[in-house]
């Protein structure tokens, strides 16, 4: 990681040599020097980094060179903003003395930084020549430390060694064996695959799987000839093919001979023969990489006339469809609570002395442990073979309540304790990052446990922090975490597949935190921290003064605890520093005081702050933060807070500040000390107003401006008022998104001198649709660009004539619609790309299904309240060929009719508060594609109908049968099992 470190910082000073030219006249030569000199570094450090668990003067070395490398950053960037500092206050000084005092104290300054440079400069190059002491090398490809190939020998997989204790496979391998054994028509087989693969994340069991169907009586008599590989990160093609080769003939001593000899285009060949020849097997387990497999590739036939199979096993998404684009894709499932159980169970308790089964209170105790594995079966058996040899109550409860650390523990000597096995296989995913992605990785060790994490703001942090340059790339980032197993998805679009949200497994947010706090990576605190239980606790030092003081990155997790109503602030901190003292007796609140506001904030570059719903008093620790220390943060989050006026009036100090969101923060006024937020690039203005009366704004216009660098900005859902003076929108020429632009307080026109680079708009309180007209005609290049639009309180019924200017959009995806419309325009009047549509409080008359089902490529559509208030809706055979998504709210609707072949692609289906509806319809048991069902806010007896009660079906059960996942909340906001 300190090779990412450091590659950061020499891009860093490229970028402010290009950037800061005019500030920084005078030391250029010395930010090249040390720029060369830590660029020379970055070599010896691919060996370093790998080598940081084998010596513990190694991790020190590589600590100082990252705090040296930080230092270099931030020594430069605080000259920088110095002299602008200075400069800009220069430019108003009448005083000649005045102005020869700045430029003598720049002088001053100049002179400081050029000592602190060569100072610095001084210790890289001293810790560059102790390289030969620790015998690290200079490394320009990949290498393999002494503990990584322990490592990797430990994972080596062999096919003979099969485990019995299984629990939950039975499924996956039935899937398997029959994709095994289909036999294909001399007609497809041309188009068909002979590649298996099972992908998932580290420890899901994938090896184990293979296993099962490589020993499987029916494949066993279906393939002739078998072999097993272990791939892995590290190998040699020749080894790994001349094993397969032995393993599919079997050789003769003279074969053998023969073998040796063959050169490697031989071999290669001798293998694709003898499958295509034969039905043959090859598993290869473990495959890290798509250049893994290109280099084999050559060995193995995709399509053969005897239909040999390869399967592979691999932790990343991307190489199993790599491999072949037509290959069956597997994703074996974690286990359930129950599967889990029986597992922990049979590994710690099978075959006791004294009784096979556990008391009671062993069992609760059990059930819990294996809830925490997360479903993952590598993290189960390790608790079991830990539990085996702890049966008594004492010891259940010891481990009961440090699970965490024993299931990740590790250390210098880890390769030889069982208990760090769940640890070192995570681990191998996060080392084989690159250092980009072990950033991107690292940066998700700022959202708390079972955070739902968006991804678009996660990404537009990644582009503030200069972890990613832009957003495409941090998405390209995400996507190959996500396919390597590190990240889970959560929310994704239905209409273009793009994940929305993502989540970590708690076992891989353990080794994210655990990682995060080895490389001085990030700090979390607040009132109820706990301390983590890392995976390094034994590596991992307690924070020092100077350490927090270099801290980079900052989570606070605010107290949980429900806000007293108590003005005193005095009570108030009293009564949560008790609570913190309960929770944590390591850290009491002058701890808390001293990393809040450090005596150097100048290495802070992200900083979030995360509150439970939703506290009405300003936190004490929100009190007690000095943001002004903070003089180069990039990103900082204030999501859902309670401010007051010092916070809000402190980021006006913030001029490095790229990101700032107040989403649901509640403010006591417009925080217009923002205007000096020259670099922004991101800014949410979603707050509430604690009065509950419009806020006054009147420096909002001002603010805006003066930003242009901004590209996406979310202006107040609060009422507001910002006077008469105008924004001058025409600045605001990277804006690629604008929501909640009031048409009240700003003309509709300004929206003209906006640039084609705007893609997302949402504007409300529209007098009418034809005010668009400025920036929908052709001509303008909004109108080309724009994908994503939203019109709320339009004042006047929408005519069809008014949405035809709608289909100008050629580019236009997503359409919501609220306020009354007169009559639908025909499907060719509506944008040819619309892939999501919603419309609410239209009141349309007419059924809309008609026009709206035979838009080609609309895939999600809402109808929300008084979007039809006729009693009758029918979906038609054919109709909605694309459709995946379909919610509906109405107060009006009592039948619904859904035609044998309607909607052949539904996958969710969402009634919610539709009061006179009578049932579910009939349709609905015809729709196989249907995975989703939500029934919100429905009467009792629609959802009884619904259900199984006491083994008898409701009389609607045989229409959704078929639907795997269905969700029931009655009108009382009572949550309903399918199955009670």
């Amino acid at each position: 990681m300190a090779e990412a470190v450091v590659s950061f910082a020499v891009e860093r000073l490229c970028d402010l040599l290009i950037e800061e030219a005019s500030f920084l006249h005078g030391v250029i030569d010395k930010v090249v020097e040390i720029q060369v000199e830590l660029r020379r570094m970055k070599c010896f450090l691919k060996d370093a980094d790998a080598r940081q668990g084998e010596d513990e003067t190694i991790r020190n070395w590589v600590a100082e060179i990252r705090e040296n490398a930080f230092h270099a950053e931030d020594t430069i960037e605080t000259f920088v903003l110095k002299v602008a500092l200075r400069r800009r206050r220069g430019r108003g000084l009448q005083n000649i003395l005045k102005r020869y005092a700045c430029i003598f104290s720049e002088l001053i300054a100049l002179h400081k930084v050029g000592t602190e440079i060569d100072a610095i400069k001084t210790r890289i190059s001293s810790l560059t020549t102790s390289l030969q002491t620790y015998n690290i090398k200079r490394i320009e490809g990949e290498r393999s430390s002494g503990n990584e190939t322990r490592q990797r020998l430990l994972r080596r997989s062999y096919s003979h060694v099969v485990d019995e204790g299984t629990v939950g496979v039975e499924g996956n391998v039935r899937i398997l064996v029959d994709q095994l054994l289909v036999m294909e028509s001399s007609e497809n087989r041309c188009s068909s695959s002979s590649i298996v693969s099972i992908w998932g994340m580290g420890g899901l069991g994938k090896t184990t799987l293979a296993k099962k169907i490589y020993h499987h009586g029916a494949v066993r008599r279906h393939f002739e000839c078998f072999a097993w590989s272990s791939v892995s990160q590290q190998f040699n093609i020749r080894d790994l093919v001349q094993e397969i080769l032995i393993k599919l003939m079997p050789p003769s001593p003279e074969q053998r001979m023969e073998i040796e000899k063959m050169s490697d285009d031989e071999l290669l060949k001798r293998v694709y023969k003898i499958q295509e020849e034969k039905k043959c097997l090859v598993i290869l387990d473990d495959v890290w990489s798509t250049e893994a497999w290109d280099t084999l590739r050559p060995a193995f036939p995709l399509h053969t006339a005897n239909s040999s199979k390869i399967v592979i096993t691999t932790r990343n998404k991307g190489v199993a469809s790599h491999a072949d684009p037509r290959a069956f894709l597997y994703e074996p499932k974690c286990l359930t609570d129950d599967e889990s159980w029986e597992l922990l169970h049979r590994r710690a308790f099978f075959g006791c002395d004294n009784g096979s089964d556990p008391t009671i209170n062993m069992e609760e105790m059990g059930r819990e442990m294996a809830r925490y594995c997360g479903g993952l079966p590598l993290a189960v058996v390790v608790l079991g073979g830990l539990l085996a040899k702890n049966r008594t109550l004492h010891n259940l409860e010891r481990i009961h309540r440090n699970i965490k650390s024993y299931l990740m523990r590790s250390g210098k000597d880890n390769y030889k304790q069982q208990d760090s096995v769940v640890s070192d296989v995570l681990a191998l995913s996060y080392q084989d990052l690159s250092y980009h992605l072990k950033s991107c990785f690292l940066y998700l060790a700022h959202f708390p446990e079972d955070h739902e994490i968006s991804t678009k703001t996660m990404v537009r942090m990644w582009v503030a922090e200069g972890i990613v340059s832009k957003e495409d790339v941090g998405e390209g980032y995400l996507a190959e975490l996500i396919e390597r197993c590190m990240i889970q998805v959560g929310r994704t679009s239905s209409h273009d597949g793009r994940v929305k949200t993502c989540q970590m497994h708690d076992l891989m947010r353990d080794l994210c935190l655990s990682k995060a706090k080895e490389e001085n990576f990030l700090e979390i605190i607040g009132a109820i921290f706990q301390q983590v239980e890392t995976s390094s606790s034994s590596r991992v030092t307690l924070l020092t003064h100077s350490t927090i003081d270099n801290v980079r990155r900052r989570a606070i997790y605010l107290d949980q605890s429900p806000p007293t109503k108590s003005t005193s602030t005095v009570a108030e901190e009293a009564r949560i520093r008790a609570v913190s003292n309960n929770n944590n007796k390591n850290e009491d609140a002058g701890d808390i005081n001293v990393k809040l506001n450090p005596k150097n904030g100048t290495p802070l570059r992200s900083l979030l702050i995360f509150y439970p719903p939703k506290g009405e008093t300003v936190h004490w620790m929100v009190r007690k933060l000095e943001l002004k220390k903070f003089t180069l943060l990039r990103v900082l989050s204030v999501e859902g807070l309670a401010l007051g006026e010092n916070l809000p009036r402190a980021i006006g100090n913030l001029v490095y500040l790229k990101f700032l969101s107040f989403k649901n923060a509640t403010l006591l006024r417009f925080p217009s000390s923002i205007r000096n937020l020259g670099c922004i690039q991101t800014l949410d203005l979603r707050f509430t107003h604690s009065s509950g009366e419009p806020m006054t704004c009147l420096r909002m216009n001002e603010v805006i401006g003066w930003m242009k660098w901004l590209r996406h900005l979310y202006l107040p859902y609060v009422n507001f008022n910002v006077g008469k003076s105008k924004v001058q929108w025409e600045k605001l020429s990277n804006l690629e998104t604008l929501k909640h632009f009031d048409a009240e307080q700003w003309d509709i026109k300004d929206l003209a001198h906006l640039t084609s680079k705007l893609q997302k708009l949402s504007v409300k309180k529209l007098r009418n649709l034809k005010e668009l007209e400025v920036i929908l005609k052709p001509s303008h290049p909004i109108s080309s660009s724009i994908r994503s639009l939203l019109l709320s309180d339009i004042a006047t019924k929408m005519e069809e004539i008014d949405l035809k200017q709608l289909s100008k959009s050629q580019h236009l995806c997503k359409l919501c619609l609220v306020g009354e419309i007169s009559n639908l325009p025909k499907p060719d009047l509506f944008p040819p790309n619309l892939a999501e549509l919603s419309l609410g409080s239209s009141k349309l008359q007419q059924d809309p299904t008609p026009i709206l089902e035979r838009l080609p490529n609309l895939t999600i559509l809402s109808l929300w309240h008084d979007s039809y208030i006729g009693e009758e809706m029918v979906f038609s055979p054919n109709g909605f060929p694309r459709l995946k998504g379909l919610s509906l709210a109405s107060d009006f609707v009592k039948r619904l009719k859904v035609d044998i072949g309607a909607m052949p692609n539904l996958n969710e289906l969402n009634i919610v508060n539709c009061k006179l509806l009578e049932m579910v319809p009939e349709g609905v048991r015809y729709i196989t594609t249907l995975q989703t069902m939500r029934i919100h806010l429905m009467s009792k007896d629609f959802i009884q109908r619904l259900q199984v009660i006491d083994g008898k079906e409701g009389e609607d059960f045989y229409k959704v049968r078929h639907v795997p996942s269905i969700t029931l909340i009655d009108d009382d906001l009572v949550t309903r099992s399918i199955r009670p």
